[in-house]
């Protein structure tokens, strides 16, 4: 909005001066002939050689009689009754006079050469006539400043037709289209707001039908084990094997309720992002506490976990209750592939602190590095799982959501492998503060 208020009071006052210049300029080449103030300038002079051959008492009864009988507007004034700077005091014996302007007419001043102690006054008559062309110089100005306005407007007005078509496309399913950047654009805030709306309801589309089909693909499993238990316990005749059957259709209602959790879960992100409060907190001491709250994880999983931290103090404003979800999540995942040792580390690099999260399991292939961040993407399988049986069911959700919380901290996850360790490592960036 800067540029569009700049330009359009920039490109006014240009125009205003631009046209006034140009009409100027016409008005000054070609004036309105007018012979009123050289017929008064003769007329004073003469009635001042009038006044050699009279004496100073005779001057005011002169002047009188001359003025009533030509129909002027002549006085006889003291020459102490006008203050004038020395160059202009000189013009006053010049032929013609020195022309004066007042509030209320104009008038020309003339010294008697022979009584240099008064001045005589001769009110020149109003002038009548107007330029020739000052109807049309003033339409001019106007239409002038219309045309100059309107060549300012039209990018604005292209740019946001433009706007316009796009965003009807978008309504009617394109979701690919996107406003095309231009540096001459005068509504650049505009147009980045419409890109990323249109880039985030995309992103909310495309998450919503992947939850779908996820969904409705995920829930086809425990519905027919439900359906074919609900036979068999129809078909069962002793105790024992109904009881087992009803057991096993319980384990299936359950996997289906937290299967359906996970997926509301995650697609509710983007409402509970527009509601976080961050704060500053110092990074090693948060970081300590957080190890210590997963030690019984570790005992459970006989892992052993290490923390190594840099000297200086970091600070960055973070969530700590999302900020926490995020790191479980990871530590989670990592635990289920970890041999033995998990390692978090915390350290500076350049503007920014890193947490890394390494374990020394099987890793992740380079290939699988990017799509092990997003949704519904689950890379475990027998070879990889550790010994340790973990009952709690996946979805692929959980590094999914890590990422999603890491980018509500303005930072970003990057899976590669740890050159210690050799096990999968997760690096999260986020930014430091004083």
């Amino acid at each position: 909005m800067t540029r569009l208020f700049s330009g359009l009071l920039l490109t006014s006052l240009l125009s205003l001066f631009l046209l006034g210049y140009l009409i100027d300029r016409v008005i000054d080449g070609d004036p309105a002939p007018s012979n009123a103030g050289t017929v008064s300038a003769h007329l004073l002079d003469y009635m001042v050689s009038q006044s050699q051959p009279l004496a100073e008492i005779q001057l005011p009864t002169h002047y009188q009689q001359q003025a009533a009988a030509l129909g002027l507007n002549l006085q006889l004034e003291p020459y102490q009754a006008l203050a004038l700077p020395a160059e202009l005091a000189q013009q006053l014996t010049a032929p013609g006079g020195l022309a004066l302007a007042s509030n209320e007419q104009d008038y020309l001043v003339k010294q008697l050469p022979t009584h240099p102690q008064w001045l005589l006054k001769l009110a020149l008559p109003p002038e009548q006539q107007q330029h020739p062309l000052s109807l049309w110089l003033t339409l001019a100005l106007y239409a002038g400043f219309a045309v100059l306005l309107l060549l300012w407007l039209w990018p604005l007005v292209r740019r946001l037709n433009l706007l316009t078509r796009l965003a009807e496309r978008f309504g009617k399913g394109e979701l690919h289209i996107r406003q095309p950047y231009s540096r001459f654009s005068y509504i650049p805030r505009l147009e980045h707001s419409f890109n990323q709306m249109a880039e985030q309801i995309s992103q909310l589309l495309h998450e919503n039908r992947l939850l779908a089909k996820s969904l409705s693909h995920d829930l086809r499993t425990p519905i027919a084990c439900l359906r074919f238990g609900l036979e068999a316990v129809q078909e069962a005749t002793s105790p024992e094997k109904k009881q087992q059957l009803l057991l096993r259709m319980e384990q299936d209602v359950d996997r289906m309720e937290a299967m359906v959790n996970s997926f509301l879960e995650f697609a509710s992100l983007s409402r509970t992002a527009r509601n976080l409060e961050f704060s500053r907190h110092t990074m090693q001491h948060w970081l300590a506490e957080y190890c210590h709250s997963i030690e019984p994880l570790m005992l459970q999983h006989q892992l052993r976990l290490s923390l190594l931290m840099t000297e200086p103090v970091l600070y960055s404003r973070i969530n700590p209750h999302w900020l926490e979800r995020a790191l479980n999540n990871i530590v989670g995942n990592a635990c289920r592939f970890a041999n033995s040792q998990l390692q978090l580390t915390l350290s500076a690099k350049a503007s920014q602190l890193l947490i890394s999260i390494s374990d020394d399991g099987p890793g992740i292939a380079a290939e699988d590095a990017e799509n092990v961040l997003l949704p519904f993407v689950k890379l475990d399988n027998a070879a990889q799982s550790s010994t340790v049986q973990d009952s709690t069911p996946h979805f692929g959700l959980g590094l999914a959501i890590s990422a999603e919380i890491i980018k509500w901290h303005n930072g970003k996850i990057v899976v590669d492998r740890d050159p210690i360790l050799a096990g999968a490592r997760f690096s999260l960036y986020l930014n430091s503060c004083s």
